[in-house]
């Protein structure tokens, strides 16, 4: 290999690391902000007097806006370009974060956690987006992985850094100081971002023309696109259902305190974690996404059943949550490959966006149907319940690898 192919080598690399790095911590500081507010919520009703229920209606009304707004996001990263939208949503999430701690009126608060939404739904599109037109091939996968444990750092440090900060200068600082670390990851990511590619880059490469509204729709209507929404979603369903339930089905199963049964999910997500950051790199080694999450799906669903169908102490149940935890983290970045096949030249931003907004759909259904559990008493059965959705994920998953096939079989001619 010559000298100057070397140094391009070298050059690819370091710029893999740092468009990877700069995308981590973006992801990193969207689920921060996802949960910045909650864990103040009973220092703001001491505070404020504002009640519980409006305060939860603050994060409804965040979360929502945010799953409404995705697809919008996707449309807009295809035509305008990721880097400046995605600009554009930190600074909105921060400065409204910020401004929380300025203005604590409660109608103020709402408007602020609307806007706040708007400008935490251009993170998945935008991510896409960048990694697809910007990371070499061969990186990809582990792109996904890092990409996904930002996310992770954010939502595992943001209750404890808040409620640290919270107790000990005051909820208003402490919202202010968040949005204000927030502002400074925009400054960082303004001055490193100049190499980011996207969607419009791949577009104009190709020399295709840029698509038409009709043309959006009938993409975002394919069979393989309309596969991965479903698959995400009951894959949320499942999800969502343990990281939110947990506590409360262990208690009312085997009697556990809420803190020791919240332990379950502390090992989970520490499990998750660990196994996303390998499974980018058994995805970029074995080039078999289809394989890896029907495997890793598969093993999870039967620790789920097992917890179903068996009395089990403790020590077997932090065991299989811990595998549940690690095998869901493997099949992350092999999903994300998935949906990659599925996506047109110069349409990641659009598909990613659609596609993650199923995701935000089935969280939102998941509190229902598992406080149905809970409430008619039978509160076994939704690890049952959770093992039916992945099953449905796994067979969707196939069925949209299938699709994707074909399409690019009849697209070869």
């Amino acid at each position: 290999m010559s000298q100057a192919t070397a140094f391009s080598d070298a050059d690819i690399l370091r710029r893999d690391r740092r468009v990877t790095s700069l995308i981590g911590v973006s992801h990193g500081a969207s689920h921060f902000y996802q949960l910045a507010l909650p864990p103040l919520f009973y220092l703001i009703n001491q505070s404020e007097g504002i009640s519980f229920a409006l305060l939860g209606a603050l994060t409804a009304a965040f979360y929502v806006t945010s799953a409404v707004c995705q697809p919008l996001s996707g449309f807009l990263v295809d035509k305008f370009g990721a880097r400046r939208i995605l600009l554009m949503g930190l600074g909105l999430l921060a400065g409204c974060t910020t401004l929380m701690g300025v203005l604590p009126y409660y109608p103020v608060l709402f408007v602020l956690s609307v806007l706040a939404g708007v400008g935490n739904s251009v993170f998945h599109p935008c991510d896409y987006s960048i990694m697809n037109a910007t990371i070499s091939e061969q990186r990809i996968a582990r792109a996904f992985s890092y990409h996904m444990f930002g996310g992770y750092v954010g939502y595992v440090s943001a209750p404890v850094a808040m409620t640290a900060i919270g107790t000990s200068v005051g909820w208003q600082p402490a919202i202010v100081i968040a949005g204000a670390v927030g502002l400074v990851l925009f400054a960082i990511l303004w001055s490193g971002s100049r190499d980011f590619r996207d969607s419009t880059h791949e577009r104009a490469e190709s020399g295709a023309a840029e698509e038409s509204f009709g043309d959006s729709i009938r993409t975002l209507t394919s069979p393989p696109v309309l596969l991965c929404w479903s698959f995400f979603f009951f894959v949320a369903m499942g999800q969502m259902g343990l990281m939110t339930f947990v506590p409360t089905l262990m208690k009312e199963i085997y009697a556990f305190e809420l803190e020791a049964a919240a332990a379950f999910v502390s090992v989970m997500i520490g499990a998750i974690m660990i196994g996303v950051l390998l499974g980018g790199y058994l995805a970029d080694k074995l080039r078999k996404p289809d394989v890896i999450v029907t495997v890793g799906y598969c093993i999870a669903t039967l620790m789920v059943t097992s917890i179903w169908y068996f009395e089990l102490v403790s020590w077997q149940l932090f065991g299989i949550f811990a595998v549940i935890g690690f095998m869901y983290g493997v099949v992350f970045p092999s999903r994300e490959l998935l949906v990659r096949a599925a996506t047109p030249k110069g349409a990641s931003g659009k598909v990613f966006g659609f596609v993650y907004s199923g995701m935000d759909f089935g969280a939102a259904v998941t509190p229902v149907l598992f406080g149905w559990f809970v409430d008619t008493g039978v509160s076994r059965y939704a690890f049952l319940c959770v093992a039916i959705l992945w099953v449905l994920s796994i067979v969707i998953m196939l069925l949209t690898n299938s699709a994707t096939k074909r399409r690019q079989y009849l697209a070869a001619g």
